[in-house]
């Protein structure tokens, strides 16, 4: 879907634009915050590695509330 300039992108579909976008075997700095997004999108089998300043490493989608551990701090929020 073609996006003008006066059509604003969710985050989420923004993370799943750049999650198709990626060829398999990038290496992707895409900031802070972005990249936990981009990981929920990305299909299973991908080759593709994920950096942000926040230290995120091997991580894939974000966990489901009964899978969720509170002890610990998603920096991307």
């Amino acid at each position: 879907m073609p996006v003008t300039r006066n059509e604003r992108l969710s985050r989420a579909e923004l993370a799943e634009k750049i999650a198709a976008d990626l060829p398999d075997g990038s290496y992707v700095n895409l900031g802070i915050g972005q990249p936990t997004l981009v990981a929920d999108h990305l299909q299973v089998g991908r080759n593709v590695v994920l950096h942000t300043e926040n230290g995120m490493l091997g991580i894939g989608p974000a966990a489901l509330p009964p899978e969720r551990e509170r002890a610990l701090v998603n920096g991307g929020k």
